[in-house]
């Protein structure tokens, strides 16, 4: 099944790969990451997220008409083991809060954190799996655009960039300008975008 990444991944990293357990938490637009990390060939993939599918979520999350209205860590689920039969996919339906972490997050090698900051959830996952030393990748896409920000011992807590009137990820916005033009390498387009 992943012949065709022998052009970039070995077979010793491609067993490390099958073998890593991600852990994605909050899955619109981790929906899109899950099927691209199973088709790299991630095969130990768990899903959280209590959340159903909207029609506003089709211009960018990996569901089709047909999903409306479906659980969408069931349905990813479903989706994923179509694709590959064998891959160790679970799900679990319910919305991450402080009081609950610690029971499902579990056995996990890289955790995603996609989750919306309408909560403190998704700070209180960063810090849970910081302490662990396990880093947490925080994807996000303006427009056209992507990046990922990694939260681990070394790097800026998610929280600092917390401000009480702006949402989060349009200061995460403000933080990768303001490091672009630091290095030189601005980008007016997403400057003027922020």
């Amino acid at each position: 099944m992943y012949s065709r990444n022998e052009l970039y991944i070995s077979a010793e990293e491609q067993q490390k790969i099958s073998e890593c357990r991600l852990l994605l938490a909050g899955i619109g637009l981790g929906s899109n990451i899950a099927e691209c990390a199973l088709r790299l060939g991630f095969e130990n993939i768990h899903l959280i997220d209590g959340d159903v599918i909207e029609k506003s979520n089709l211009n960018r999350q990996n569901y089709t008409f047909a999903d409306i209205g479906k659980s969408k860590a069931e349905n990813l689920c479903e989706r994923l083991l179509s694709i590959n039969p064998r891959a160790n996919i679970k799900y679990d339906i319910v919305f991450l809060e402080e009081n609950n972490l610690n029971h499902f997050l579990k056995d996990v090698d890289i955790a995603i954190n996609p989750m919306d900051f309408t909560s403190e959830a998704p700070f209180a996952f960063d810090d849970y799996f910081v302490k662990q030393g396990i880093p947490v990748l925080h994807p996000y896409n303006w427009g056209w655009a992507g990046f990922v920000c990694v939260v681990n011992n070394c790097r800026l807590s998610m929280k600092t960039l917390k401000k009480d009137l702006l949402p989060t990820e349009l200061e995460m916005g403000k933080y990768i300008a303001g490091d672009l033009t630091f290095w030189g390498k601005d980008e007016e387009w997403f400057t003027e975008l922020v």
